[in-house]
């Protein structure tokens, strides 16, 4: 999805979290709504280029509907919503064949309690888009610039909860995040003999992440919780192609699948309420990553947090980190399969503000800033920084019809020669919903 088109959104994991909570317990009173969106934007950097020139300069709009259903009874909640996205350029973008993108958007969720003590949440997310907060399943952006064509992300999970006891429980869940780009290998375009010249999104960053975990919970006190757990991750790329070397003899040559990876996470944490409308959940432990496709092994950290204040009717912040390991569309420069950029480690800061302002006027603000360390190869140690910041004027004359305005800041500085940029966005317009 088009940030700038997005308004505040999903920031991160932490935000993430409590509108997927919301989401499953609190339905709305009727079973369906439904909503459209329409908004005219200016952007000065679409094909997110170091020095921007004045074909990277775009006009647009956008109309985006939504229709959203919700159901429940005494045992199960479940939710689900679909927004289609149309955005029209004045100038083409690079890689597009159209001045115009498609964006879509599903969310599923559901939670069914079997009894008091046992029950069971389910969710999925669908997206197609080009934009570096769509093409996420967490906090962790793994391509910090906009992507053109059908880009898929599916993100899905299953958790299991069991009260064993009055104070211990039980978790069992299970993730998956699938990765999809549209841009494959292309021979002709790519290669001069055999000799691969550039390596393919989806030859870099197609890929299907599972992981599954445990947690036993313990009911410290009435308001806080503590768990212990182990996650396993295994990360599989999907590309199979050809990121460096001789495309027709594949055995010197570097494929997406030499840096397949599996993790083992152990880890404690504490979720807390403090008041009624100040919560927060933090974990903390260590990750050992097991490249086994050469031989490689690695020690990193793992940690999450995230904390809400509703402080005031109508106005919360959420504020969150988040620290381990991503994938990353860069490579290096490898000589051999052992010389590659594996992933990065990252650290992710991020925010959320919604405030009232006067009856009817609120201000959303959203932040993060992502500091990424390559890990391996010919770029191991070097880093970038990704920054955004988004900040909006939203008026609601009625339940039914609300207006907008704002601007949205991205800048990347990298240590890697040619990809650092900076973009600004405006936009205004209007939304009706029923």
């Amino acid at each position: 999805m088009n940030k700038i088109i997005a308004s505040v959104g999903l920031v991160a994991l932490g935000a993430a979290n409590v509108q997927a909570q919301n989401a499953m317990t609190s339905p709305a009173a009727k079973w369906w709504n439904v909503s459209a969106t329409v908004r005219g934007f200016y952007d000065d950097n679409v094909n997110t280029v170091q020095n921007p020139g004045p074909h990277d300069h775009v006009f647009g709009f956008e109309v985006k509907p939504k229709v959203g259903v919700a159901w429940s009874d005494d045992q199960t909640v479940a939710t689900a919503d679909y927004a289609y996205s149309f955005l029209e350029y004045d100038k083409r973008p690079l890689g597009n064949t159209h001045r115009y993108d498609q964006d879509h958007m599903f969310n599923a969720a559901v939670t069914h309690a079997f009894s008091e003590r046992y029950s069971v949440q389910a969710h999925d997310s669908f997206v197609v888009g080009q934009e570096p907060d769509a093409l996420r399943h967490d906090a962790a952006f793994h391509t910090p610039f906009r992507v053109s064509g059908d880009n898929i992300v599916n993100n899905g999970g299953l958790l299991l909860t069991a009260e064993m006891t009055r104070l211990l429980g039980l978790e069992v869940g299970y993730d998956n995040a699938f990765y999809d780009y549209h841009d494959k290998l292309n021979v002709n375009k790519n290669v001069s003999g055999t000799t691969l010249s550039e390596a393919s999104l989806s030859g870099l960053l197609d890929r299907d992440e599972q992981t599954p975990h445990i947690a036993l919970t313990w009911q410290a006190l009435p308001d806080t919780t503590v768990r212990a757990g182990y996650r396993f991750g295994w990360t599989k790329y999907t590309g199979y192609e050809v990121i460096k070397g001789d495309i027709a003899d594949r055995t010197d040559s570097v494929i997406s699948s030499d840096r397949d990876v599996q993790s083992h996470t152990v880890y404690v944490g504490v979720d807390h309420k403090f008041n009624p409308n100040f919560y927060g959940s933090v974990e903390a432990g260590g990750s050992y990553y097991d490249y086994y496709r050469v031989d490689e092994t690695s020690w990193g950290p793992y940690a999450r947090l995230s904390l809400t204040d509703m402080y005031m009717p109508e106005s919360s912040v959420t504020v969150g980190f988040q620290e381990g390991r991503s994938a990353t569309d860069l490579l290096g420069d490898p000589t051999s399969k052992q010389d590659v950029v594996r992933d990065q480690e990252t650290s992710t800061l991020f925010a959320n503000v919604r405030q009232r302002i006067v009856p009817k006027l609120f201000a959303n603000l959203n932040g993060s800033f992502q500091n990424g360390i390559f890990k391996g190869g010919t770029l191991n140690n070097e880093s970038e920084r990704f920054y955004e910041f988004g900040a909006n004027l939203e008026y609601v004359f009625n339940p039914h019809i609300s207006a907008m305005a704002g601007y949205d800041f991205d800048r990347l500085d990298s240590d890697v020669p040619f990809r650092s940029y900076t973009r600004n966005k405006f936009y205004i317009g209007a939304t009706a919903s029923y």
